[in-house]
């Protein structure tokens, strides 16, 4: 490659990432109407950027690591034996084939895209995967906790609770599986006493997820109580189900914003192509 096709390829990578910075600020901004507006406002105590609602939403969607995405994937079953080393030579090896591809061939300019997109494709499925065991398991745990509540409220121990919440399927019960087992097997308590850390505590926060560091400490909160410890853990159930709610309508009000870029790149850009193009090769025709 000489150094005006290097150029232009720079010039294309800095443009594509400056179009992805301006895509994820704008999916920020709301535009709603109605009810929608209304379920908001309501939700939202206070009115933050869009800078600051999505730095919010980063920090609180994404795993901090590529190892934390990791193990989320794996606790929804994918990817079983895979490191994090193993997924970066992955990425390696698929943008080394690309780029080899590429050099071979000469293509255009706009298909050197596929280098940078190849090196990525590992990484993207492990994402997909990261996030949909993370939607998975805060859909669980209000399920979780209202079993934990209701055994408590029938008598039993917070441990014979967080055993009977053990056997439900699903990643938190998997979880909570290999909790119960590290105590059994290393002798140690469930859960935290004074300055000693429980074990329920250590593999929920393992995953690095803020929804479960939250139920970790409220069951850690719950097993201190004595007596009022079913009352209490009744009221960890009904919150957790209330967070999932307002969960649930944020994005149902914010869904709307969420479906104008396929619209308009699926929708709109190929209606437009088809009435405008036949008008502008008639027109560039006539001259």
């Amino acid at each position: 490659m000489d150094g005006y096709t290097i150029q232009r390829i720079a010039a294309l990578a800095a443009a594509l990432a400056a179009a992805a910075v301006a895509y994820n600020l704008l999916r920020t901004v709301r535009i709603e109407r109605g009810a929608a507006a209304r379920v908001s406002r309501i939700i939202e105590t206070e009115s933050v950027s869009p800078f600051d609602r999505y730095g919010e939403r980063y920090i609180k969607a994404r795993p901090a690591s590529l190892a934390d995405q990791l193990r989320l994937a794996q606790l929804g079953g994918k990817y079983p034996g895979w490191t994090p080393q193993g997924v970066i030579a992955r990425s390696v090896v698929y943008g080394g084939a690309a780029l080899l591809y590429m050099l071979l061939m000469q293509p255009g300019l706009l298909f050197w895209l596929a280098v940078p997109l190849a090196a990525y494709y590992p990484i993207l499925r492990l994402r997909g995967a990261a996030d949909e065991t993370r939607q998975t398991v805060n859909r669980m745990l209000p399920e979780t906790a209202t079993v934990i509540a209701a055994e408590m409220a029938a008598g039993a121990s917070p441990e014979q609770a967080l055993t009977r919440a053990s056997e439900l399927p699903g990643a938190v019960g998997l979880i909570l599986r290999q909790a119960v087992a590290a105590a059994r097997r290393q002798a140690r308590p469930a859960f935290s006493r004074g300055t000693a850390q429980g074990v329920v505590m250590e593999a929920l926060a393992a995953y690095n997820l803020p929804s479960l560091n939250r139920f970790a400490a409220q069951l850690d909160r719950v097993a201190g109580k004595g007596v009022e410890a079913p009352r209490v853990m009744g009221e960890v159930a009904r919150g957790f189900a209330r967070d999932y709610k307002a969960q649930v309508q944020m994005a149902a009000a914010s869904l709307d914003n969420k479906l104008l870029f396929p619209m308009t790149a699926f929708f709109f850009f190929p209606f437009m192509a088809a009435i405008l193009l036949p008008l502008l090769l008639a027109l560039f025709s006539a001259f």
